[in-house]
């Protein structure tokens, strides 16, 4: 799997691109400059002549002096950003799609539709507006990514459950049968087989079920445990207990995760709907609020993913 974090390198809510740094690197690095200073110098060389060096010397000194503070190049640099921040999302949405539930992309088009909605407001040149704007493409990125990590867990989920399908009991054959019927009768027919509808109930059956199972696993392995005479032999089944809670502590953090990331996703779309709903009407700090607080647990529950290396490990598969 590719690592999308890096699509999501600038957080907007610390304005990193507005430093002077940042502008005068950008504007030294800008095509034009750069060819420039370089023809400049191919002609000193060719001519065996400093002259036009040094006139290109002090012509670069005046452009870097003025244009990285200028208000025509703020708007430029401004434009840019944007334009990268809109590349940067459709090249994501173009990764994720294929590999999410159809559900997810149409609640992914709503939150699209509402920041277009948003961004044809009046108040497109004002400074907070734009800020705001950036703040709700870094939520959408952040929504494509905790979208492609919530469908890898489920399916490593499934995949667990294939695993252990044929020793569990028929009580929980039945409830996993069940869920799956629920599943399929609301699934569109014409969708891709990419497992069930991102929910809340269907992670905590699975979760629940490979819990009882590994805890009945638990138990029969420590009944032989302790009535295992030979050393060896009662060694292999301890460490076969060890690595057996260890999977169901795996299956807990990530019910806890899941979780987590479908109400975070949900929270982002109706952040929308409400910034859509009322950005005439309310105040510039009372609507940076509203998103700054989102961006905040946005980012707590990314570092809590990250956290969890091993896994993450368990759970990276390639791209199709």
């Amino acid at each position: 799997m590719d690592n999308l974090e890096a699509y999501v390198s600038i957080d907007p809510s610390q304005a990193n691109y507005r430093s002077s740094k940042h502008r005068y690197k950008a504007a030294f690095s800008e095509s034009a400059n750069i060819l420039g200073l370089a023809g400049i110098a191919a002609a000193s060389i060719a001519f065996l002549n400093p002259l036009p060096l040094l006139v290109g010397l002090a012509a670069e000194a005046v452009y870097m002096l003025f244009v990285p503070d200028s208000k025509w190049y703020a708007v430029r640099l401004s434009s840019k950003f944007d334009a990268e921040v809109q590349q940067r999302l459709n090249d994501l949405r173009g990764k994720v799609f294929p590999q999410v539930h159809p559900s997810v992309r149409d609640q992914f088009s709503r939150l699209q539709s509402s920041r277009d909605q948003i961004g044809q407001q009046s108040r497109g040149e004002e400074q907070w507006f734009r800020e705001a704007l950036r703040k709700l493409d870094f939520l959408m990125e952040k929504y494509l990514q905790f979208a492609l990590k919530e469908a890898q867990f489920i399916r490593y989920l499934n995949g667990l459950i294939d695993e252990v399908y044929d020793s569990l009991t028929r009580e929980e054959k039945s409830k996993l049968d069940d869920l799956v019927s629920r599943s399929n009768r609301s699934k569109s027919t014409s969708a891709p087989d990419l497992g069930p509808a991102p929910s809340e109930d269907w992670n905590n059956t699975i979760c629940d079920v490979l819990s009882h199972h590994y805890d009945d696993e638990v138990g029969e392995i420590q009944k032989r445990a302790d009535g295992e005479e030979v050393f060896a032999t009662k060694s292999i089944l301890l460490k076969r207990i060890e690595i057996l809670k260890k999977r169901k502590e795996f299956v807990d953090r990530i019910l806890q995760i899941l979780n987590n990331l479908r109400h975070q996703m949900q929270l982002m779309t109706d952040t929308f709907g409400l910034i859509n709903d009322e950005i005439r009407a309310r105040s510039p700090d009372q609507v940076l609020a509203d998103i700054d607080e989102v961006v905040n647990t946005t980012n707590s529950l990314t570092e809590a993913i990250e956290a969890v290396t091993p896994l993450e490990q368990l759970v990276a598969t390639p791209n199709p």
